[in-house]
């Protein structure tokens, strides 16, 4: 993240704060402070916010907060996300006062489904560890994106189907997480098209539009299009000076015996395992691609997932090579700048390869704009420098 979500870990220790001051569901006295849905108060909308029916209750919705609100608080800045928690938490209280409000809430679930409703948008394809227990407990990790949306169908269906239970501590007022959800989402999305928060190749207008690119692709090849034909790549390359591109056509009718076989077999493998999820697998299976054809290079997104992946699993040398050949076959990518950062960090933190740290680095830091990721660049490359003159 560029800044420490301080706005979140505020709202979090508020949250703690008001429930241990004893400000909360057990304290017969704080009825006032619940939103009333037969006579509401103004003021209500905002206690009512920072108030928990139990120690469950607070420990569930703060758990959400932390592993959904640093996130979206660095996307939207500390006082952008405070006003859009609030904004939240008032609409989800709204939302159940219209929707099925019949007995008195309490609880900052409204305002965190509004914060997980952005996430949807903002960072759908994060990848979600979950805790399962039932006889066996394991692990297990989704996309946020299948997580999320599958939290909001829910609450949207019970929301249509149950209402809140007669007491404060009873029932779950799944009309105000509905309600929240659907504002957060909303929010979200109009910030993306305003661009009025830094956009993500993974947020959910870009994947939108990537299936849209992917259909049309598609349709247009089932109709007898050739996007491959000598004569498509000749006028592309007179057009627009793009240098020829030699592929390899892999029959597949060749057998798993051959070594064309083989690497076919390795891709499909990749790009099941990728497509999934599994970026361990799909690495797993790189690895052996390049054992079977050194100068094997994959689809640009998934060697860019597969050089993250191996990083982040300190393989630093394989990651490296990944990184290599993403920048050998892309070069033209959009955020290459970034990806030469990620490599000059591995040649000079890792690798000790100071000399074409230098060389990549210089190149970054041409290529860079955040202002947080150039100054990283340029340390980086004074430090490399620093170790070549000593």
């Amino acid at each position: 993240m560029r800044t420490r979500p301080w706005a979140n870990y505020a709202l979090i220790a508020a949250n703690v704060l008001i429930y241990f001051a004893g400000w909360n569901g057990t304290n017969p006295q704080i009825g006032h402070l619940l939103l009333q849905p037969r006579l509401p108060q103004f003021y209500q909308f905002f206690t009512s916010m920072f108030m928990h029916a139990n120690f469950q209750h607070l420990a569930g919705n703060m758990l959400f907060l932390w592993v959904f609100g640093n996130a979206v608080n660095d996307k939207l800045g500390h006082l952008g996300y405070l006003l859009f928690y609030i904004g939240g938490g008032l609409m989800a209280a709204l939302g159940y006062l219209i929707i099925s409000g019949t007995a008195p809430v309490l609880g900052a679930s409204g305002a965190i489904c509004a914060v997980t409703g952005a996430y949807l948008v903002l960072l759908p394809k994060v990848q979600v560890t979950l805790l399962f227990w039932f006889i066996i407990i394991t692990t297990f990790r989704v996309s946020s994106l299948f997580f999320l949306a599958t939290q909001f169908v829910w609450n949207l269906w019970m929301a249509t189907h149950t209402f809140v239970g007669p007491k404060p501590t009873g029932g779950i007022a799944y009309a105000a997480h509905s309600a929240g959800y659907i504002f957060g989402i909303a929010v979200a999305v109009g910030l993306l098209i305003a661009k009025m928060v830094p956009r993500d190749a993974y947020d959910l207008l870009n994947i939108l539009k990537t299936h849209h690119r992917r259909r049309a692709y598609r349709q247009a090849v089932n109709s007898g299009y050739d996007p491959f034909g000598y004569s498509q790549l000749r006028s592309r390359a007179q057009v627009q000076g793009n240098r020829k591109v030699h592929a390899k056509v892999v029959s597949v009718a060749d057998s798993d015996d051959t070594a064309s076989g083989a690497e076919l077999g390795l891709r499909r493998e990749i790009a099941t395992a990728a497509n999934r999820g599994d970026l361990d697998a799909a690495a797993d299976a790189y690895k052996r691609l390049i054992q079977l054809q050194p100068d094997a290079v994959l689809p640009h997104q998934q060697q860019l997932d597969i050089a993250n992946n191996l990083m982040s699993a300190t393989q630093y040398h394989a990651a490296a090579e990944a990184y290599e050949r993403f920048l050998a076959n892309y070069g033209g990518y959009k955020f290459a700048a970034d990806v030469q950062l990620m490599l000059g960090l591995l040649y000079s933190r890792y690798l000790n390869r100071y000399q074409q740290a230098v060389n990549i680095l210089e190149k970054a830091c041409d290529g860079l704009t955040d202002p947080s990721k150039l100054t990283m660049a340029r340390e980086a490359l004074a430090a490399a420098r620093g170790r070549l003159g000593s």
